[in-house]
């Protein structure tokens, strides 16, 4: 309850501010929110200058994640634009926090940026500011939209794999002959190949560490694309196109050969994906073990 000095309790800061205690401690712990004044060991009040205080974190963080110390930096911008005009607060704070269709947006230009860069240096080289600088961007803003480096990563390869397979679904759209459209499934892969494959190698590489993110990112990453083959040769089960076969492992199969042959066609200029292809079809319709 307020006090005639204009004081609050905590449970009624945590009632106007919205936030509950513990952050509120974690606020203080970090320097971001100034201490009560306390009126014995366990008595602490707060007045409205901690309540204005945390409506302004709040609206800052709106934003998207920051590291704190970024956080304090954007706390103190805007509580000096609104020591300069206190009735200007809600403009300062619509300055640093960005609409939804913004935000999303700049992370996706940010995004395409680091694709670009990830292929040239690698996961491990690349510095946050190889990034920053690749776009004119401070590593502050980089911070509003990305945790890390590697939260960033994530979100390029869910990119390389949407992509793919945003290509193949626009590709097939008007083809219902089975067969055709795993050839069209296989030329799309490889047109996204050799865009994209240090991000893939890059993914795999990181699986050796102790980290799981990787693993799951992965397997992740190929269920999406499998599934849509899976689909298919379902399909072709059913219309009496293949023999009964396991759809799952024949999918994978697919992929491996499909990303191997690709991987050939960077070792050197011996063969292009035009020769590639026909290898790949007769080697699957026909084999190489002769009738005995």
């Amino acid at each position: 309850m307020m006090s005639n000095k204009g004081f609050m309790r905590i449970n009624e800061l945590e009632k106007r501010a919205g936030v509950p205690r513990t952050t509120i401690h974690f606020y203080m712990r970090q320097g971001l929110l100034h201490p009560p004044v306390k009126s014995g060991r366990t008595m602490a009040y707060y007045d409205e200058s901690h309540l204005k205080r945390l409506q302004n974190i709040q609206k800052i963080k709106a934003a998207g994640r920051m590291p704190l110390s970024f956080l304090k930096e954007s706390l103190a911008e805007l509580e000096e634009r609104d020591g300069e005009n206190r009735d200007s607060h809600e403009p300062a704070a619509r300055e640093i926090t960005n609409t939804t269709k913004a935000k999303d947006k700049k992370r996706q230009e940010i995004v395409n940026a680091a694709i670009k860069v990830f292929s040239e240096k690698g996961y491990q080289k690349v510095k946050v500011r190889d990034i920053t600088a690749s776009l004119g961007i401070s590593t502050g803003t980089f911070y509003i939209y990305f945790e890390d480096k590697k939260e960033l990563f994530v979100d390029v390869v869910d990119a390389v794999i949407r992509a793919i397979i945003g290509d193949a679904r626009e590709a097939l759209k008007q083809e219902e002959n089975i067969v055709k459209r795993l050839s069209i499934r296989g030329r799309i892969f490889y047109e996204n190949y050799l865009k994209y494959n240090e991000i893939l190698n890059q993914l795999r590489a990181e699986m050796v560490g102790e980290d799981q993110w990787p693993h799951e990112k992965i397997k992740k990453a190929y269920h999406a694309l499998t599934q849509p083959v899976i689909r298919d040769i379902e399909k072709g089960i059913e219309e009496g196109i293949f023999r009964k076969i396991d759809p799952d492992l024949t999918a994978y199969t697919l992929t491996g050969i499909i990303e191997i042959m690709c991987l050939r066609t960077t070792i050197s200029g011996k063969y292009t994906y035009e020769q590639i292809e026909p290898f790949i079809f007769d080697f699957i319709t026909n084999g190489f073990i002769l009738d005995k």
